[in-house]
């Protein structure tokens, strides 16, 4: 079976996003897939329809949400995706797969064209809500990609007693988690390693002149694998960020942090998913009284939840890989089975 993937996340070089790739990709792989193609996050594809149509056959489309269909009517890149659904389903004529979504705020026609989608997989329980008020539409919830089997996660590495702080997407809430660090004397640095790449100088000039002055300063010798991440993490007793997959990380390696919110409730919602409450989550405001010894260890009874929900999570992407290439190879017939 031949696949395309939309959404490539790993032109970002955002440890997060590559770790998502990462596991699909093998995932797909493993099931017996070949992948053809991807297009790049950064690439709006409805100014390359004809490119796109001119491109390896495939049998199906794999849509990886990765969190940004949200707020559809003012961000052109949730639109991006919505939109390529029903492509999918009217130019191309091949079965669309979305998965690993947090969708969130989408006015009624975003979820008219989602319809289009021969299955919907959300990573959190409020996500599925959401859909499920839509009426007719029918989709499942997945835990994020990040949660996958990987040989990368390690929780036995020697602990430092100090605390990392890692960035935000909220650029509010990465120039105070930044002078946070700095008032405490604590390690900070970015989920996303600078590359010349991350940005195009004639659209964005400025943010492609400071990754390339931060690239040729520091993060040139940084390396872009998860695994380097997951094991820079694993090095502290604590972690504070405003970044999801940071979050999804700690969990993953049992590492105790306080976060902040993102861009979507996203973070509240794999609070509540994973341990039963967003106790770990703070506000901006209360961001400055956290002293170093603020981030907690983990209780008996949430890594009891971490646990369960980690092993489940597991099971949970390898069986929704498997029935998306089941449906692919029955021709796409019927009703999907989720």
């Amino acid at each position: 079976m031949r696949v395309a993937i939309i959404n490539d996340t790993r032109t970002t070089h955002h440890f997060g996003c590559m770790l998502v790739m990462e596991n699909l990709c093998r995932l797909l792989v493993e099931s017996g897939a070949t992948i053809e193609w991807t297009w790049p996050v950064s690439v709006d594809w409805r100014k390359h329809k004809e490119k796109i149509k001119a491109m390896p056959d495939v049998d199906a489309i794999i849509i990886n949400g990765e969190g940004t269909i949200h707020h559809n009517f003012e961000r052109r890149f949730s639109q991006a995706l919505i939109d390529f659904v029903v492509f999918s389903n009217e130019q191309l004529k091949r079965p669309c797969y979305v998965l690993n979504a947090t969708l969130h705020a989408n006015n009624n026609e975003a979820y008219t064209a989602l319809s289009c989608a021969r299955a919907i997989y959300v990573r959190d329980k409020g996500s599925l809500t959401e859909l499920q008020n839509q009426g007719k539409l029918t989709g499942s919830y997945v835990p994020d990609l990040t949660f996958a089997a990987n040989k990368a996660h390690s929780s036995d590495l020697d602990k430092r007693g100090d605390l990392l702080v890692v960035d935000s997407a909220v650029k509010g809430d990465n120039l105070l988690l930044s002078n946070f660090a700095q008032t405490n004397g604590l390690d900070f640095r970015s989920m996303v390693v600078a590359r010349p790449s991350n940005a195009r100088f004639l659209r964005s000039p400025r943010p492609w002149v400071k990754n390339v002055i931060r690239w040729l300063k520091t993060d040139r010798d940084i390396s872009t694998q998860p695994s380097s991440y997951i094991a820079d993490l694993n090095r502290y007793r604590g972690v504070i960020t405003g970044r999801y997959h940071t979050v999804t990380m700690c969990l993953k390696n049992r590492i105790p942090f306080l976060t902040l919110e993102s861009n979507t409730p996203k973070i509240r919602y794999l609070l509540g998913d994973v341990l039963g409450d967003a106790s770990r989550s703070v506000s901006a405001e209360d961001l400055s009284t956290v002293t170093s010894s603020g981030v907690k260890p983990y209780s008996s009874i949430e890594l009891e939840a971490i646990s369960i929900f980690t092993s489940e999570a597991e099971f949970a992407i390898a069986n929704m890989i498997s029935n998306i290439i089941a449906d692919i190879k029955g021709g796409a017939r019927g009703d999907f089975r989720y």
